[in-house]
């Protein structure tokens, strides 16, 4: 699947409401946050690894699997995301998490209708 549009979501304020909105569902390299139809348009995506997941280096990385990871799932518009990352996250390889990051996305039911695995 080949990447898709996502902006970035930047305000702690809009990140604390998707924290605190319970629509969650963890996995074992990530936890995805959602809150639905805030908004016309791109989907918003914050990516969050706190210092559990390890060093500076190891946080990161996570991140940065994750965000890539989110660009190649296929969000429902309106739909503000929160990725949390876990530790397992850091040493794993890109296909993995991105396969759990759909899997949850899908399980939340904010895939984009007709794309779901």
């Amino acid at each position: 699947m080949r990447p898709v549009q996502v902006d970035r979501l930047r305000d702690d304020r809009e990140i604390g409401a998707v924290l605190r909105g319970r629509r969650q569902h963890a996995g074992h390299l990530a936890v995805v946050h959602v809150r639905e139809d805030q908004h016309d348009g791109t989907p918003r995506v914050a990516v969050v690894a706190s210092r559990r997941v390890g060093s500076a280096v190891s946080r990161n990385r996570a991140k940065r699997v994750l965000r890539e990871a989110a660009r190649h799932v296929a969000w429902r518009p309106g739909t503000d995301v929160v990725l949390v990352a876990r530790a397992a996250c850091a040493g794993s390889m890109m296909q993995p998490v991105r396969d759990e990051v759909e899997q949850l996305a899908d399980r939340l039911g904010v895939l984009e209708v007709g794309d779901a695995a």
